[in-house]
C-alpha cells in the first residue's frame, strides 16, 4: 500500500541530516507565529531539553503538539483555565516520557476547552480556537487546539484527551485522523482528569499510518496509572494485514438522523466501502440514543466534581482572598473558573447530592446496558461504521446563541467512551466546503485491527473533496 506517512517523510529528509533538521524546526516556529491568529496554541515549548536522541526510532526529532492538559516538565501547564495562568510543571506526564524515549520533540502546547469540559473550542480562558476552513464556524473540542495545528499541518501529529468525543469531533470538522484507543491502552497519568472512568489520551495525525507509529510508542503499560492494561500491540506493521471478511454493520436509526447532503454523502460512502466489505444493517434502541447525552452529563458532571476538589488556591494555582480558608477558596474558585466550567459544576454537584444518589445509580445501570447492548452487537460483528458528525462544522454564532444543539448522532460517539471501544473518525468527504468525517468503532483491545481495517477503509473512500 502505499505510504502516506507525514512522520516517515519527515524522518528521511531530516535523518542524519543536521541542517534539514534545524530548516524542519526553524520552519515549524515560524509557521506557528504566523498561524496565531487561530489560537490553536498556548504556549511555544522552544529549546527542550528532555527528549532522547534515538536515531533507531522513527519519531526521532519529529515534532509534536501536546494538549495543554497533559503535563510537560518545565513548561506552562494552564489546562485552559486562568487558575493556572502561570502554573509550571514540575513532572512530565507518562506518554510525554514515552515520545520523550523515542526522541519526538513537543514543540508547544495546544489550547482546549477548560479542563477538557467542553465540545466546542469555545470555552477556554484564553479565546476561541479558530476553525482554519472557516472562522465563523467551530473547531470542536475539546482537543480543538490539537486538531486545528494538525489540519494546518503546523506539527507532524498531536496529543488530544477524549472524554467524550473530544478527540473524533473535532477530526471531523477539521478533515484529520483522530484516534481513541482503548480504554486503559495509553497511560494517563499526568494528565488532568474530567471523568476518570470514561477519560481517554489519543492522538491526532494526517494519516492512519502516522496514527499507528504514534501508538507503537505510547501503548506501553504503566504502574503510575491503575487503569493501564499490561497489553502490547503490534500497529504499524499490522497495518496492511486486513480481514476481508471483516463483519461491519451501520446502524440505520443513527443514519437517519442525518440531514439530506450528509445522509447522502454518508451513503456514497458506504457504497464504496461495500466494494470489498459486506456491511449489514443493524440499529441500538432509540430510547437507548437518546439517553446518552443524559447519562454522559451527569456521569462526567459528577466525577469532574470529585476530580477538581483539590483547586483551591491553597496548594498551588491562583489565590484567592478573603478572611477565611471558605472565602479564599470561593473567591478563586469565582475569578478563576469560566462560565461553562462552573455550569458542569453546578450540576455535577447537584446530582452527587445524598438525595439524588438514586438518580446517579440509575445512569451507571443505564450506561451498563447501552455498553451490553454495543457488546450484543459485537457478537455478530466485527466492526460499527458512523458518521463523524451529524453535519459540518456549525457557526459560532449559532453556538453562543444557542441555536444549535447536539444532535442524537454527535452524542452516540460517546459510548465509545461508556464502554472503553477502541473508535477512529478519518476524513469522509466535503459539504459546501467544510470537512465531515466517518467513524469506526471496535472491539476491546483491537485497536491494532481497527486501524489496518481504516486504512484500507480510507483508501477506498480516495478523494476527500467535494463532488
Amino acid at each position: 500500500m502505499k505510504n502516506n506517512s507525514e512522520i516517515l517523510n519527515t524522518q528521511n529528509k531530516i535523518k542524519n541530516n543536521s541542517k534539514e533538521f534545524e530548516n524542519y524546526y526553524q520552519n515549524t516556529i515560524k509557521d506557528l507565529k504566523k498561524n496565531k491568529k487561530l489560537n490553536a496554541y498556548l504556549n511555544l515549548v522552544e529549546n527542550y531539553q528532555y527528549a532522547t536522541d534515538n536515531p533507531k526510532s522513527q519519531l526521532n526529532k519529529i515534532l509534536y503538539a501536546v494538549k495543554d492538559n497533559i503535563n510537560v516538565r518545565d513548561t506552562i501547564t494552564t489546562g485552559g483555565s486562568l487558575f493556572f495562568e502561570n502554573y509550571k510543571s514540575t513532572y512530565t506526564a507518562t506518554v510525554v516520557k514515552l515520545l520523550d524515549k523515542a526522541g519526538a520533540i513537543p514543540i508547544c502546547k495546544s489550547n482546549l476547552d477548560e479542563f477538557g469540559l467542553g465540545g466546542t473550542g469555545l470555552f477556554s480562558a484564553y479565546g476561541d480556537v479558530l476553525n482554519p476552513f472557516d472562522e465563523t464556524r467551530i473547531a470542536g473540542g475539546s482537543s480543538s487546539g490539537s486538531a486545528v495545528l494538525v489540519a494546518k499541518k503546523l506539527v507532524t501529529f498531536a496529543l488530544g484527551t477524549d472524554t467524550g468525543d473530544s478527540i473524533r469531533m473535532p477530526a471531523s470538522f477539521l478533515g484529520v485522523y483522530g484516534y481513541k484507543p482503548t480504554y486503559g491502552l495509553v497511560s494517563r497519568f499526568g494528565v488532568f482528569p474530567y471523568s476518570p472512568s470514561i477519560d481517554h489520551v489519543g492522538v491526532f495525525a494526517n494519516s492512519v499510518d502516522d496514527v499507528a507509529i504514534v501508538m507503537d510508542t505510547i501503548n506501553q503499560h504503566d504502574s503510575n496509572d491503575f487503569t493501564s492494561q499490561d497489553i502490547k500491540l503490534d500497529f504499524l506493521i499490522e497495518l496492511d494485514k486486513i480481514d476481508k471478511k471483516a463483519k461491519l454493520v451501520t446502524l440505520t436509526n443513527v443514519v437517519d438522523l442525518l440531514g439530506k447532503e450528509e445522509k447522502e454523502l454518508f451513503t456514497n460512502t458506504l457504497n464504496k466501502i461495500s466494494k470489498e466489505f459486506k456491511i449489514n444493517e443493524g440499529s441500538l434502541s432509540t430510547d437507548l440514543i437518546h439517553l446518552v447525552p443524559v447519562v454522559y452529563e451527569i456521569l462526567s458532571y459528577s466525577e469532574a466534581v470529585s476530580c477538581y476538589q483539590n483547586i483551591t488556591g491553597i496548594p498551588f494555582g491562583k489565590k484567592g482572598k478573603g478572611k477565611t480558608f471558605e472565602e479564599k477558596i470561593i473567591d478563586a474558585r469565582t475569578k478563576n473558573f469560566g462560565k461553562e466550567l462552573k455550569r458542569r459544576f453546578v450540576l455535577g454537584s447537584f446530582v452527587t447530592l445524598k438525595e439524588n444518589e438514586e438518580l446517579l445509580l440509575k445512569c451507571k445501570k443505564i450506561r451498563r446496558l447501552i455498553v451490553d447492548k454495543v457488546e450484543e452487537l459485537f457478537k455478530k460483528y466485527d466492526y460499527i461504521i458512523m458518521p463523524g458528525a451529524s453535519s459540518i462544522a456549525p457557526k459560532v454564532s449559532d453556538v453562543k446563541n444557542n441555536k444549535t444543539k447536539p444532535s442524537d448522532v454527535d452524542n452516540y460517539l460517546q459510548i465509545a467512551n461508556f464502554g472503553g471501544f477502541p473508535s477512529l473518525t478519518i476524513p469522509m468527504g466535503k459539504i459546501k466546503n467544510m470537512p465531515i468525517g466517518i467513524n469506526i468503532m471496535g472491539k476491546i483491545n483491537s485497536d491494532n485491527k481497527l486501524l489496518a481495517l481504516a486504512k484500507r477503509i480510507d483508501s477506498l473512500i480516495g478523494d476527500k473533496n467535494e463532488k
